[in-house]
């Protein structure tokens, strides 16, 4: 299983460069059953939140809508294992709460791998971080 960071997602949808063409091409491949991923319902605040700044409410619902719907990727709730474990993680590797939530929600489903440009996640260890290029 692989873990999307929001930033991937956010990169997918605004950015037109490379980096956006390459996360594009990942949320494809999920879509096509090519690649098993999954994300927390915490990206969906993340992502609305930066597409409605940038973009404006309308794009980002539509946005957002788009990916709720997505199929094959699996969205992951916010409960109280992933907040007890985000705990656990922020006392061992100092991490802030909202990337402490993505690495505990990757952990509670067996994801080994989280796509995301934040190196914060490098120290993480069970979970290898992948980005584009590196």
């Amino acid at each position: 299983m692989n873990y999307f960071d929001s930033n991937l997602v956010i990169y997918a949808m605004l950015d037109e460069t490379e980096i956006g063409e390459w996360a594009r091409e990942l949320l494809e491949r999920v879509q096509k059953k090519e690649m098993p991923a999954c994300t927390s319902f915490l990206t969906f605040d993340e992502v609305f939140y930066k597409i409605n700044k940038i973009k404006g409410s309308g794009v980002a619902i539509k946005n957002t809508e788009a990916f709720l719907t997505m199929p094959n990727m699996r969205f992951i709730d916010v409960n109280d294992g992933v907040i007890w474990k985000a705990l656990e993680l922020i006392r061992g590797y100092h991490l802030l709460p909202r990337d402490a939530i993505h690495a505990a929600t990757a952990f509670i489903v067996g994801a080994q791998t989280i796509f995301s440009e934040d190196k914060d996640f490098d120290i993480i260890q069970g979970l290898k971080r992948k980005w584009r290029g590196e």
